[in-house]
């Protein structure tokens, strides 16, 4: 995710949805696949650009979500994604590299494939909350942002979300 973006989270556990932006409320806390969801709403017209991945020690927020010490290395992807040339939401997962070595190796060869394609194709998948919070000034104009913690195979992922307000050339919000 672009770095002045990143959202400031807030100690409370969450934002309560009364207080999110109606226009804002059910982007940031759908529940089901966000893949699916954009793509829906310009069929066709979706796509997903990998900025870059690869092996770093964990943000704090990560540590603390994924339960990892401070000198743990994660695997991490940062993507873009559109509709049609439009950018609509800046993501970044991050995941134990312990947790490469089984079924989600095959997260390391997405490429400029959603996520969502392969995380909700998994039997097991759980979603264990959706946190919302508000994100720090940034040069994308990006104001809202949810992260999520995934179980796939016994494994946790982290998933964070910025939302740009070009999204509601698409819908309306």
């Amino acid at each position: 995710m672009i770095h002045p973006a990143r959202p400031a989270w807030s100690t409370r556990l969450h934002v309560l949805p009364s207080l999110i932006p109606r226009r804002w409320r059910a982007w940031l806390t759908d529940e089901g696949s966000l893949t699916a969801r954009l793509s829906a709403l310009s069929p066709g017209n979706f796509r997903v650009e990998c900025q870059r991945e690869g092996f770093s020690y964990a943000t704090p927020t990560e540590q603390k979500e994924l339960g990892l010490g401070p000198s743990e290395r994660i695997w991490h992807r940062e993507v873009i994604l559109y509709l049609q040339d439009t950018a609509v939401v800046y993501a970044r997962t991050a995941v134990h590299d312990r947790a490469l070595r089984g079924p989600l190796s095959r997260l390391r060869y997405l490429g400029n494939r959603s996520l969502g394609s392969f995380l909700f194709s998994q039997p097991d998948l759980q979603r264990e909350f959706v946190r919302v919070s508000r994100c720090k000034a940034n040069a994308a104009g990006l104001n809202w942002a949810r992260r999520s913690v995934f179980r796939v195979n016994g494994c946790r992922l982290m998933v964070t979300e910025a939302f740009s307000p070009d999204l509601g050339q698409f819908d309306e919000l």
